[in-house]
Formats: C-alpha cells, structure tokens, sequence
C-alpha cells in the first residue's frame, strides 16, 4: 500500500464507500472499531455487549451512510451512535450503574512493566482501578461520557463536542470538572 493511501481521511472513505469500494468500510472499521469498543466496553463492563454494539453501530454507519457528511468526519457520529445505542441497551436492562467487571480492572490485570514486577504488584493496580472505577461511577452521566470517550476512546474534544451535540466550552468544562471530582474524590478515599 502506498503511503498516500495510509493518509485517506474518513471523509474520502466515506465517499469510496458510497461508490460502492467495500475496502472503504474495511479501513473505517480497522481505525475506529478498538476506540469504539473501549468506550462501549468502559460504558457496559461486559466485552461481549461491547462487541456486539460495536458491531450494531457499523451496521448504522452502513445503512445510515447517506446523513454522514464527509467534510466532519465520521468520528463523531459513530461516538453518536454508539453513546445512544448503549443507553438504549442500558435503559432496556435497567443497568443504573456501571456493572462490576469493568474496563479498568481488565487492564490492571495485564502482566506488570518496568518497577511494578512482582507478587503485589498486581492486587495494587486492581485495588487502585477499583477505587477509580468507583470514583467514576459517580460522576454525572454527561461528565462520564467526556472522560470515557476522551481516555477509552481517544476521542479530541472537538470531536466529543461533535459526538454529544454539545458546544466545544461545555464539554471542556465538563471534562475539567470531572477530573477534578475525581481527583478529590480518590484523594478523601484511602487506598486501602
């Protein structure tokens, strides 16, 4: 592959895809689809619901193709998509918070690097993820949302603003006041 095909933006995929170019919706996918899940599955705690809204929320992309406008990008509205989605899924279950097994602990259980080695090293990281999953448990939906998408999406805050209809100040004041709850938050809680 060339390097200038390494460079196509979503718009231009977006418009190969609707020519019919099925490797259009091959490289969206593969450049949206882990940043997607990690929110989805950050949102839900369970891989496997995660995985199938991911899954639902490409299939949107496809039938829905004609309401994206290729000059904004599609990121925003897949964060759209998927945000919706998932609340529809949680209205349907009735999760009123996040469920226990969740993103953060799955990733304090990775092997450790560098100075964390050793027997404790892991049981540390899981208590610390379970204080901040707690933390953030807490936090306002809308404030949630702007974390997760920004940290388990990495989503800019511009293309947040895009995803949740928000104005671009609103979402940074959201995501500055929700690191601050949950920096007081973690430091009034002892760590156990």
């Amino acid at each position: 592959m060339c390097e200038r095909e390494n460079t196509v933006s979503d718009g231009e995929l977006v418009r190969r895809l609707r020519a019919g170019d099925p490797d259009a919706f091959d490289r969206l996918f593969a450049k949206h689809r882990q940043g997607i899940f990690a929110y989805l599955r950050q949102r839900c705690g369970d891989a496997g619901l995660a995985e199938d809204v991911t899954q639902e929320v490409f299939v949107e992309l496809v039938r829905r193709l004609d309401r994206i406008d290729p000059r904004r990008g599609v990121s925003g509205w897949l964060y759209r998509v998927a945000r919706n989605r998932m609340i529809d899924v949680m209205r349907h279950r009735r999760f009123e918070t996040l469920p226990g097994e969740d993103f953060f602990l799955s990733a304090a259980q990775r092997p450790p690097t560098g100075e964390d080695r050793g027997p404790a090293a892991g049981l540390l990281a899981a208590e610390r993820a379970e204080r901040l999953q707690r933390a953030l448990a807490t936090l306002p939906e809308k404030e949630r949302d702007v974390l997760t998408m920004r940290y388990f999406g990495d989503l800019s805050f511009k293309e947040i603003a895009a995803a949740t209809r928000r104005p671009l100040g609103t979402v940074l004041w959201q995501a500055h006041r929700a690191v601050r709850r949950l920096r007081e938050q973690l430091e009034g809680e002892p760590e156990g």
